[in-house]
């Protein structure tokens, strides 16, 4: 894959990961769940348009297999602020290319940064302006997340219940998840230095030590993880005018 090695060190607004790699073995179809259709359209192209259309996000990493080919299929693929890069073998790995490109291509470090779920299409504009003015007016790492609506059990390795935790001091993490290039690139660098494998970038930045906010979505968006899944999206986004 040849890479296209630019000047960041101008930037001034916010810079979106979009890490893209993943083969979606839960999904169950050949075709990775980024590139299935809704409406003739990859729905990678829905996610992909959330962040081409925020007059605020001056470049989008998109990071894809080695082995991926749909990706040149998007239709988004030729937009100006898109830069494709090759992936890692988990979603960590591919993040930390990432902000391994950034950094070595001069982006600044005050940067706002932000990494998106390349299947999560519904994410609206409000919720993604909210977490913005968040992280504007606090300068600090903020997250998006979803008040849990369910009694939420702790149980053992046979499914025996623990403990009963109290769900108003709990919250779904969703993404997009935001904080300084320099604070998310130091968290990623420490996290691969002891070998920390975490399921989101919140963890790794909570591990380094500083203190995350969470911003609870108003709106639908969730993760396309199954089939119904992405049926739900297409109703969403028929609801939102996007397709």
């Amino acid at each position: 894959m040849q890479v296209e090695n630019l000047e960041l060190s101008k930037i001034t607004g916010y810079v979106a990961i979009i890490p893209a790699a993943g083969k979606g073995n839960r999904f169950g179809e050949p075709l990775a769940k980024q590139y299935q259709p809704i409406k003739g359209k990859a729905l990678l192209d829905y996610t992909l348009d959330i962040f081409i259309q925020s007059a605020a996000c001056e470049k989008i990493v998109l990071i894809v297999s080695a082995q991926d080919e749909n990706y040149q299929q998007l239709i988004n693929i030729i937009n100006h602020k898109i830069i494709v890069i090759e992936g890692g073998e988990q979603r960590q790995d591919s993040v930390h290319n990432g902000l391994k490109y950034l950094f070595d291509n001069g982006l600044p470090d005050t940067t706002p940064l932000l990494i998106h779920d390349a299947v999560r299409p519904c994410l609206a504009d409000s919720d993604l302006n909210a977490l913005l003015e968040c992280f504007s007016e606090k300068q600090k790492p903020c997250f998006l997340a979803a008040n849990i609506a369910d009694s939420v059990k702790k149980v053992d390795s046979n499914l025996l219940v623990l403990d009963n935790l109290n769900r108003d001091q709990l919250v779904a993490a969703q993404t997009p998840q935001m904080a300084h290039f320099i604070d998310i690139n130091k968290a990623f660098i420490e996290a691969d230095e002891v070998k920390l494998v975490a399921t989101d970038d919140v963890a790794l930045l909570c591990k380094m030590g500083l203190k995350v906010e969470a911003v609870i979505s108003k709106q639908a968006n969730f993760k396309v993880t199954r089939k119904i899944d992405l049926q739900l999206a297409e109703l969403v986004l028929v609801q939102q005018g996007r397709c």
